[in-house]
């Protein structure tokens, strides 16, 4: 039997053990809710802010056509364009290959600015204007030089009787592009394995027939996205009644797929000579075309609004097949210059077009002159983006050239309108409305207060009649932070 002291020392011994893990516990308690010395390191790193980089742009070169008229893709140069071009450094220019065009002095451009170590973006602008006197060509065609970009979109075109369009893809990058062309008309997408794959090599401009692509598309869409490198695609457009030209026009991209779109500048001239045409009469009325991007049905609302003032003009609404294209017409407008607006519940392409028709031959022509004259020109005008707060502006010869300035914002703009050699000029610019000035061909300007406005040049005479819109440069690259390892 166990004696009271060996009792003792058990208990005594049971209690320190207690105390222990208590002590124990409260230890770790402590430690968990007390905060733990921690070491930070820092990594070593350097923002690099990246040098500005040439700024490059393409002019689409001088007006085609067909060479041989038993071969629909051989085509000659004929004229060549006049191009009025300008930059904050010195430029530089070269000529694209034209493998499937014979001859000719009208080659693609390629200017670019020329920087060494500079802290700011530079900037360049450039454009051509040309007028056409064929047998089967006519009108003024007039074009900005754009950036190349890898998706891109040509609102325009026709290939029904009498109609020709031919996209022209131009590469004016050191490595070979692969462009798939996507081309949509009032039937919806076009089948067309042709349109896939096609290759363009480096420092060339290719050109495709759209009628080998859809036939008999009274209203088309195209697509253009590479791979590889960058294109800069553009369209041109003629029209034939009989043994009468109906005008010509070059037509670049349009602004990328969005809700709301604005086109400035659209130029409604001469209305009342129009009387019957080579796509008939309803294609002479000014019209937009639209087509949702996408594959859901879109509802989408058409405004005209007078450059005059803020009235409203013309409304058109608008239901959306996802895939095909559809046109709205403006019936009852007048001559003017308008501000057109595309409101949509999704994304949408669009571009608006007029026919400018000249005064009929007199009487005293003969029948063969009147059958032979230029009866009527016509005109796209595209969808533009946002200009940044300074802007280059080229404006070429050709007609009586005029700038148009859209303001979508709640805020009056106050811009200044500047060319070398001359005083520069105020013009302010009320917000939601928009104003024309006019312009000297064969010149330059520089913008400055223009920040979110929207603008386009249009060169008119009678019965002719072109316009290409102003566009910012593409976005700069942003600084960078990097770390070693």
């Amino acid at each position: 039997m166990p004696s009271k002291r060996s009792i003792a020392r058990g208990s005594v011994r049971v209690l320190v053990g207690i105390i222990g893990t208590g002590v124990a516990a409260a230890a770790l308690a402590a430690a968990a809710l007390l905060p733990l010395p921690q070491l930070h390191v820092a990594p070593v790193g350097q923002a690099v802010t990246p040098v500005p980089a040439d700024q490059q742009r393409v002019c689409p070169g001088g007006l085609l056509d067909q060479s041989d008229p038993t071969s629909a893709t051989s085509f000659s140069s004929f004229g060549s364009p006049s191009i009025e071009k300008t930059a904050t450094t010195a430029i530089k220019q070269i000529s694209l290959s034209t493998p499937s065009v014979q001859g000719g002095p009208g080659a693609p451009r390629v200017i670019s600015t020329q920087t060494s170590g500079a802290t700011q973006r530079p900037l360049i602008a450039g454009a051509q204007s040309q007028v056409a006197s064929e047998s089967d060509i006519a009108g003024l065609a007039a074009a900005s030089c754009g950036e190349a970009s890898a998706d891109s979109w040509l609102v325009a075109g026709s290939t029904t009787l009498g109609s020709t369009s031919l996209v022209l893809l131009s590469n004016p990058s050191a490595v070979q592009d692969t462009v798939n062309l996507t081309v949509y008309s009032e039937a919806g997408v076009a089948q067309a394995p042709a349109a896939r794959g096609i290759v363009v090599r480096a420092g060339s401009q290719l050109v495709v027939p759209l009628a080998g692509v859809v036939p008999n598309a009274q209203a088309s869409v195209v697509r253009v996205q590479s791979t590889g490198g960058t294109i800069y695609a553009s369209l041109q457009q003629s029209a034939v009644q009989g043994l009468a030209p109906q005008g010509v026009e070059l037509v670049e991209p349009t602004a990328s797929p969005a809700r709301n779109l604005v086109i400035p500048g659209m130029v409604v001239a001469n209305t009342a000579r129009l009387s019957g045409g080579a796509e008939g009469a309803s294609s002479l009325l000014p019209s937009v075309r639209l087509l949702a991007t996408g594959t859901s049905t879109v509802h989408a609302t058409v405004t005209a609004t007078s450059e005059s003032g803020k009235v409203i003009v013309a409304t058109a609404q608008a239901t959306l097949q996802g895939g095909a294209v559809r046109e709205v017409s403006f019936d009852h407008i007048i001559d003017g210059s308008y501000t057109v607006r595309v409101s949509a519940d999704g994304p949408v392409v669009a571009a608006a077009r007029t026919v400018d028709a000249a005064a009929a031959p007199s009487s005293a022509e003969s029948a063969t002159a009147q059958a032979e004259a230029a009866t009527q020109d016509f005109a796209w005008f595209v969808a533009s983006s946002p200009l940044e707060d300074t802007a280059l502006l080229a404006v070429p010869s050709g007609g009586s050239p005029k700038l148009h300035l859209s303001n979508t914002t709640a805020k009056d703009a106050s811009v200044t309108l500047m060319r070398p050699g001359t005083s520069s000029r105020s013009l302010k610019v009320p917000a939601h409305a928009a104003i024309a000035v006019a312009v000297t061909g064969s010149a330059s300007y520089t913008l400055r207060g223009a920040k979110g406005l929207r603008a386009s040049v249009s060169l008119t005479s009678d019965g002719a009649s072109s316009s290409f819109a102003l566009n910012p440069p593409g976005p700069s690259a942003q600084p960078i932070t990097v770390y070693p390892r």
